[in-house]
């Protein structure tokens, strides 16, 4: 038995050394830099304080408008990732999407060096185009995964990604940490702009591996394509809406899949609200500075990387579902420590805790959705799934973003999420678990 143990622990390491996952996972490794300081570290707390500072649009105006930006983006990338997906899956080049919508980004990435003070529709209008092409991205980057892992590893394989993810982010953290020291002084916003460029060339760099090696594997879709009544072939983006539509037929049938697809979506708001004001309520609420912002974050990359590798193992052994539901009755539990202590030592171990949290949920809906995705429609029910997230990052922020606004206390906005959080834990308790993906 314990040598069985050994075998089925080297079979789950041994596709992490082939070339298509190591460059699957440096994609990962390579837009967490894009997440951390735009999204989530860098760029919140600039808008916040210098492009919609306090003293000229009052208290908590550049929160909700950070709120606002965020889901805007989100939306449109909602309303067009099931048409790309269906897409994709149709002329099987997710390779083609994600390198295009990649570059797109770290264009827009770069531009965000020339918002200032009082810029607020130039900076609002650069983020939304830069965020709604990184999410698009991601999801043809998700959709990889089903393709690369076999029964017994998808797990490993998906903590394996999200590992690389957050050592990339360690790595990012640490060489824009000099530029932060200076603060938000105005002589030090160069400085601070700086670490956009830094982060689109960071993103350019180590995405290179995944346009080069990763390759959409062959299928008959491509000469299934329907003709009209002329005769002719209909285009891909027509043929993609008509997918879209048959799968959506098929998953609402599928009642698990669409149960785990609202537990995702309900859930997925506490994420979003950790992701887009983290950072600003350390500012905003506990006075931090960006250098000691930039640290907390350097110390949750520690353990989440380790931690990563071991519910990826953990999901494999006794199964998605059972992660989903232990993590989450721990992310109330870090909810409800940050928002009773006002102390900066709770926010600290809250955080490390909640990122811990954060990406061990991820592998297991990760993991989750690949079982429940059929062979071939990986792009297009992947696009589902991505729209549960980026509908919750459109609902969750907002919602902060509003609270915050209106009772000028974000203490009392950050308990909205418990809401989201209890209930994706009741509907991911009613999700039933096939033993192994079907094919439509």
């Amino acid at each position: 038995m314990f040598i069985g143990k050994i075998k089925n622990s080297f079979s789950n390491i041994k596709p992490l050394f082939k070339r298509s996952v190591i460059s699957w996972a440096l994609y990962d490794f390579a837009n967490t830099a894009f997440a951390i300081v735009i999204i989530t570290l860098v760029f919140p707390v600039f808008f916040t304080n210098i492009i919609a500072p306090e003293d000229i649009y009052g208290k908590n105006f550049g929160v909700l408008m950070w709120g606002i930006s965020s889901g805007v983006s989100m939306l449109l990338a909602s309303a067009c990732a099931p048409v790309f997906g269906a897409i994709a899956d149709t002329s099987r080049s997710k390779n083609k999407f994600l390198t295009i919508l990649t570059g797109i980004c770290i264009i827009f990435c770069l531009l965000l060096y020339f918002t200032d003070r009082g810029m607020i529709a130039m900076a609002m209008a650069i983020f939304i185009a830069a965020n709604f092409f990184y999410q698009t991205s991601m999801m043809f980057y998700n959709s990889f995964l089903p393709e690369l892992s076999e029964k017994g590893n998808v797990g490993f394989i998906s903590g394996f990604g999200f590992s690389l993810g957050y050592l990339g982010g360690l790595i990012m953290l640490i060489i824009i940490y000099p530029f932060l020291k200076n603060g938000l002084e105005n002589h030090s916003t160069f400085s601070i702009k700086l670490t956009f460029i830094i982060t689109a060339v960071f993103f350019l760099v180590f995405s290179l591996p995944s346009f080069l090696f990763l390759k959409d594997k062959k299928s008959d879709f491509q000469s299934n394509l329907t003709f009209n009544k002329t005769g002719r072939k209909i285009s891909y983006v027509r043929y993609g809406f008509q997918k879209l539509h048959q799968t959506f037929k098929k998953i609402k049938t599928n009642k698990s899949l669409l149960r785990f697809l609202t537990a995702y979506f309900l859930f997925s708001n506490a994420f979003s609200i950790l992701a887009v004001y983290a950072a600003i309520y350390g500012r905003n609420t506990l006075n931090l500075s960006l250098q000691e912002i930039a640290l907390l974050f350097i110390l949750g990359n520690f353990p989440v990387i380790i931690s990563s590798f071991f519910f990826g193992w953990l999901v494999d052994r006794i199964g998605s579902k059972r992660v989903i539901t232990m993590t989450l009755a721990l992310w109330c539990i870090v909810i409800i420590l940050i928002s009773v202590f006002n102390l900066k030592a709770v926010f600290y171990v809250a955080y490390i805790l909640a990122s811990v949290i954060t990406g061990s949920t991820l592998i297991a809906s990760r993991s989750l959705m690949s079982i429940l995705t059929p062979y071939g429609r990986e792009a297009e029910y992947f696009s589902f799934y991505a729209v549960g997230g980026k509908f919750s990052s459109i609902l969750g922020p907002v919602v902060f973003g509003l609270i915050a606004y209106f009772t000028k206390n974000e203490r009392i906005a950050l308990l909205s999420t418990l809401i989201f959080l209890i209930g994706g834990l009741i509907v991911v308790a009613t999700v039933k678990v096939p033993e192994a993906r079907v094919k439509i």
